[in-house]
């Protein structure tokens, strides 16, 4: 009958066989319309649009009136993939005649336009629409603003996604996967921030519930180092009952190796292998090679490719990472039996392994060595990039051959290579390591000569350079122009290398500062243990014990706190801290509290500090309280966290992040 001919029909041309979906059609007189589209779509995918035109009309003159709009929109879309936008045009008017225009075929021709990168086309439809008393709803705005992204265009499409919040248009998982494909795209800082904003604008969005979504969302403030965003994404996630798929596993690691989390990035490797058994694609287990090489783990990376192996083929990346690892533990003898062992499983060496071997050699020193791995890199036909010359540049660098490394870059030059962020840093650094200032000043006018953008490394460089020439104000406003300019490089490095700089130029008082006003960056997370390391140390040996000591405090309730990523105090600050205090005869007074909290914190306390502390503590007990002056900038927590002390600024950076 003709609902098995339609059947038949369809299935035809689902397996491409389009003679006999045709003879099907004839025999089936047409059947419903339904079989129409279906042939019309057929013809749009062979890019035959006359031949859906036909189609359209056949079924017009079947049924002796006006079709349902399915139809015409069916046979528009043809026209807008096929790039016939005047077909469309004619479409359009003859749609408005008979009163068949809807929302979906202004939407189709935003499509045809947007794809054409006519934008100027695709906002006339806009108007058209209001016209006609259609209001364009999320898609309309969504295919708009993905048709610019995709250009390049993402200054308009941020104006598109202001203009759907003018008009109370709700965003989107669409809106949201299109403005995190747009914040990795942007080259302005400002317009990447503006586009992760969405997050916090999409109030109905939850990310987990979409696995697409949580990946661009992952993908996006991975590749920004947004780690306030990264780390809501990844509790929300935590928080979901989200089975994700291997890629998605490979992402959640990249994230959780970004915020270093090395024992997350474990249990979720463990869940996915063990409690899934989910094999890794080779993507995914790069992931994890790498969050251990970050984390300065190479033997257990070691493993874990010797592990998999038999079941994961090993590629070059996987190798590139492990010399990866063992240039930055400066083990370049270890490097090279990899290198070794890459041969001998009948793998080239591509770019990223022969640089990773180069910089394993350069970071020691040993120059001849990685000349002749770049010489053997060439004969090899993988030609060097801006990473390989910056390892060579680096090299001489750390050899104080300034001048060598300066010959390095402009043979680079010379090849036609851009210069990038790494290697003016590498550059600029090596002048300021050996007070090769001037050259430092023309560095830093060649970067906006080569519209180079700084980073948080370039920031610190500055600031110790500044502070070097003993000029500390210009060091801060290095730091402060970074933040008005929307550049997301000012984090707990760049506020570390500010303090050092204030204590090195016997600035205390202003050192001090520095750590609360990190606290209120944008981008950062305010102090690490490096930051009141720092500080601390430089306290205690001017003689400063008591702000030394309320330092430490803070820093022991930042690292309890919940979710903290603060680590404990270095062993050398707590030992010069309370050798301090014992010269001044505070161990008693302030010492003994404080060891009590650094033990509570799972901090290191010197040997010899627990038997003045129990001697004292029974004496001291009573009048603990009175003596030791409560910490300003701390608050009691309540709830799960009750018996745990949590600082202020922290408190209130977990106020304002974005709105789970």
């Amino acid at each position: 009958d003709h609902v098995m001919y339609g059947c038949l029909m369809k299935f035809a041309v689902k397996c491409g066989r389009t003679e006999l979906s045709q003879e099907l059609f004839k025999k089936s007189n047409g059947g419903d319309i339904q079989n129409y589209m279906c042939l019309i779509r057929e013809a749009g995918r062979m890019g035959k649009v006359d031949r859906a035109i036909q189609l359209l009309r056949q079924a017009e003159s079947k049924r002796n009136c006006s079709l349902d709009p399915a139809v015409y929109n069916c046979t528009m879309d043809v026209c807008v993939t096929n790039d016939r936008m005047d077909h469309a045009r004619a479409l359009l008017a003859e749609m408005s005649k008979t009163g068949v225009v809807n929302l979906i075929t202004f939407n189709t021709l935003i499509k045809g336009y947007g794809a054409k990168g006519d934008f100027v086309g695709a906002r006339s439809v806009l108007r058209e629409m209001e016209d006609a008393g259609i209001e364009p709803d999320s898609a309309s705005y969504n295919s708009l603003m993905g048709a610019m992204v995709s250009a390049g265009n993402l200054a308009q499409s941020l104006k598109v996604l202001d203009e759907m919040d003018s008009r109370s248009v709700p965003l989107d998982h669409y809106t949201v996967s299109i403005m995190m494909k747009a914040a990795k795209k942007a080259r302005n800082p400002k317009d990447a921030s503006k586009a992760l904003a969405v997050l916090e604008r999409a109030n109905g969005v939850k990310v987990c519930e979409d696995e697409v979504v949580l990946n661009t969302v992952l993908d996006a403030c991975i590749h920004r180092h947004d780690t306030q965003r990264l780390r809501w994404v990844v509790e929300e996630f935590s928080s979901s009952s989200m089975k994700p798929s291997v890629h998605t596993y490979g992402l959640l690691i990249k994230a959780f190796s970004t915020l270093k989390q090395l024992p997350r990035c474990w249990k979720v490797w463990k869940e996915m292998v063990q409690t899934r058994e989910i094999v890794p694609s080779s993507i995914t287990l790069s992931c994890m090679l790498d969050a251990l090489i970050c984390a300065r783990e190479v033997d257990k990376a070691v493993a874990l490719l010797r592990e998999w192996k038999g079941k994961v083929a090993p590629n070059t990346v996987m190798y590139s990472t492990l010399i990866k690892g063992c240039a930055a533990a400066g083990d370049a003898d270890r490097a090279m039996d990899i290198y070794r062992e890459v041969r001998a499983d009948g793998l080239e060496m591509n770019l990223v392994a022969f640089t990773s071997l180069i910089d394993a050699h350069a970071r020691v020193g040993k120059m001849d060595q990685a000349k002749k791995l770049f010489d053997q890199m060439e004969q090899e036909g993988c030609e060097p990039n801006v990473i390989t010359f910056s390892a060579l540049v680096k090299g001489h660098c750390m050899a104080g051959d300034v001048d060598e490394a300066l010959s390095l870059f402009r043979s680079m030059l010379r090849r036609g290579l851009s210069a990038d962020t790494v290697i003016f840093n590498t550059l600029l650094d090596g002048c300021v390591r050996h007070a090769r200032f001037e050259l430092a000043d023309e560095l830093l006018g060649d970067m906006a000569k080569y519209a180079v953008i700084p980073s948080k490394f370039t920031l610190s460089i500055i600031v110790k350079m500044w502070g070097k020439r003993q000029q500390v104000d210009k060091a801060f406003e290095a730091v402060h122009a970074s933040i008005k300019e929307g550049h997301r490089c000012s984090d707990a490095q760049v506020g570390t290398c500010l303090i050092s700089v204030c204590l090195h130029n016997n600035m205390v008082d202003r050192a001090v500062r520095v750590l609360e006003e990190m606290k209120t960056w944008r981008g950062c997370d305010g102090p690490d243990e490096s930051s009141y390391s720092m500080l601390i140390t430089g306290l205690a040996r001017r003689g400063d014990c008591r702000r030394a000591v309320k330092v430490a405090h803070e820093a022991c309730e930042a690292a309890a706190a919940p979710s903290s990523n603060v680590k404990p105090l270095s062993e050398e600050c707590v030992r010069s801290l309370f050798a301090a205090l014992q010269r001044q005869g505070l161990a008693e007074e302030l010492g003994s509290p404080l060891a009590e909290q650094l033990r509570a914190a799972q901090m290191q306390v010197p040997q010899g500090t627990r038997s003045v502390a129990s001697e004292t503590s029974t004496a001291s007990r009573s009048s603990r309280d009175r003596r030791a002056a409560p910490v300003q900038s701390l608050t009691r927590l309540s709830g799960e966290g009750a018996g745990k002390l949590e600082p202020a600024w922290m408190k209130a950076r977990k106020a304002a992040a974005p709105a789970r």
